[in-house]
């Protein structure tokens, strides 16, 4: 929706609702955390053996995002010459005329993050998917380890029992860890991929413009650009790591106490709040 008022008022803002399916990984995307990491190749369960494949792993993508609003103008002040306010004088106008603000706006909903099973259940380098059994409590908070964490509730991931028997008729080995869940088959090697929004991102920029008329042929304008002017930080998924970023320890890892630990931001380092100053001549 796009519209422009008389009063040199303007805005843009779309809104879109999607939900994405599918077998593909994406490792450049911050939002993407695999089973096991490494190459798309490894992050599928059993991409080698019969019957399983890799359209076992057919599932929300790791770059569904569900809601993403953006919001987008500017703003004419009413001051100055040929405005409504302030009408006067080349004193007052050179303070008050001239300044228009603008401003961008995101705010989208997190993308979807496989927890992996705690133990792998098999020995035949499958990978493992975590089963959801109750809500994870998700939403930004302080540990016990008095650390930012994702997941308040670890109770909510549980997995399959490691698998015994023989290769032709593997059997689950009931309390292979305390409390597995007895399953076969496909289950065996846990739930669904991406069952589990992360954290979202939301951020503001803000610019105040001003002009300097100079002559006919001149202009010159003031910049003051906020970056994040908020300065609210978007963090990372639990575990994400690569290009730079070390994951926490133990944060994808339902039995462990770094559980839900978050060890980065999306953006730049630490996405701090950003200001820069400009002047341009324009002719």
């Amino acid at each position: 929706m796009e519209k422009h008022f008389a009063a040199g008022l303007n805005f843009l803002a779309t809104y879109t609702w999607s939900k994405v399916y599918s077998d593909a990984h994406d490792l450049l995307n911050f939002g993407s955390v695999g089973t096991t990491g490494g190459s798309n190749q490894n992050r599928y369960r059993a991409p080698g053996i019969p019957g399983f494949g890799i359209k076992a792993d057919y599932a929300l993508a790791p770059f569904d995002i569900r809601n993403v609003f953006h919001l987008s103008g500017g703003y004419e002040l009413p001051f100055g010459k040929n405005k409504r306010f302030m009408n006067q004088g080349s004193v007052a106008n050179a303070v008050a005329g001239g300044w228009t603000i603008v401003w961008s706006t995101t705010l989208q909903g997190g993308q979807p993050v496989t927890i992996p099973c705690s133990t792998n259940p098999t020995a035949l380098g499958t990978a493992c998917n975590a089963i959801l059994v109750g809500d994870p409590q998700t939403g930004l908070h302080i540990d016990s380890n008095g650390k930012l964490s994702f997941y308040a509730n670890r109770a909510a991931f549980n997995q399959p029992c490691l698998l015994g028997g023989s290769v032709a008729n593997p059997t689950p080995i009931a309390n292979s860890p305390t409390g597995c869940n007895p399953l076969t088959g496909l289950a065996a090697l846990g739930g669904d991929p991406t069952p589990v929004p992360g954290p979202g991102f939301h951020r503001l920029d803000l610019s105040f413009f001003k002009d300097f008329r100079l002559s006919e042929r001149f202009r010159l304008q003031f910049r003051s650009e906020f970056f994040n002017i908020f300065n609210h930080p978007n963090f990372n998924a639990p575990g994400l790591g690569g290009n730079g970023v070390v994951s926490v320890p133990g944060s994808t890892d339902f039995n462990s106490s770094n559980f839900g630990e978050i060890g980065s931001t999306r953006d730049a380092p630490y996405d701090p709040r950003q200001i820069q100053f400009a002047l341009k001549l324009y002719y």
